[in-house]
């Protein structure tokens, strides 16, 4: 591809964060080795979530009051997008269209009441016992906001390789899947062979 067609499909400005273009074909097979294992995991997320808050409130759990005002505009506005397309807007149909940030910010210290270590345990049922590894809230809230980010680099076409705050991102959404459930931790696993350049 010559510099004219990459500077004019690509923009100067994307590839001026890169050494050359061959770092930047480097970076899109990199973020296409994780877009199977996000995706996995962002789903089993919101559905998690989903199942834990119906079985603690009801289906209705989306209208329910102990849902924030900035919890409750990222709803409405899902309820919208789902109207602009003229489909009938239903809890499954909001579920799908909210945002991985809407449920990581279920974590945040403000749902504290929301999510006791008792509610922790029911969403992640295999963390490890507290004398080998505390997990909290607060830190499950860090470990998703971390996830969340890294997520959004890579749906935004943006730089990952050589971030050394994801060095280790594979190991720590695998950890998450493992708490979650053995199976799906293997089912990724298996999902996700293929061998890439690491971040």
């Amino acid at each position: 591809m010559t510099k004219e067609i990459q500077d004019k499909f690509i923009s100067t400005q994307r590839l001026q964060n890169y050494k050359n273009f061959d770092e930047y074909k480097l970076n899109l097979l990199l973020s296409e080795k994780y877009y199977i294992l996000l995706s996995i995991f962002e789903i089993s997320l919101r559905n998690t979530l989903n199942n834990f808050l119906i079985s603690k409130f009801s289906t209705e759990w989306l209208h329910n009051n102990v849902l924030h005002k900035d919890t409750k505009k990222r709803i409405d506005e899902a309820k919208n997008k789902i109207i602009q397309r003229k489909e009938s807007v239903t809890n499954d149909k909001i579920i799908a269209e909210l945002s991985f940030g809407f449920w990581t910010s279920l974590f945040r210290k403000s749902y504290s009441n929301l999510f006791r270590i008792k509610d922790i345990k029911q969403v992640f049922p295999n963390l490890p016992t507290k004398n080998k590894i505390i997990i909290n809230r607060n830190i499950l809230d860090k470990r998703l906001n971390h996830i969340r980010k890294f997520r959004n680099r890579i749906f935004h076409y943006e730089k990952i390789l050589n971030k050394i705050e994801y060095k280790n991102i594979e190991t720590e959404i695998y950890e998450l899947l493992k708490y979650f459930d053995f199976e799906i931790y293997i089912f990724a696993k298996e999902m996700t062979k293929k061998e890439s350049p690491n971040v």
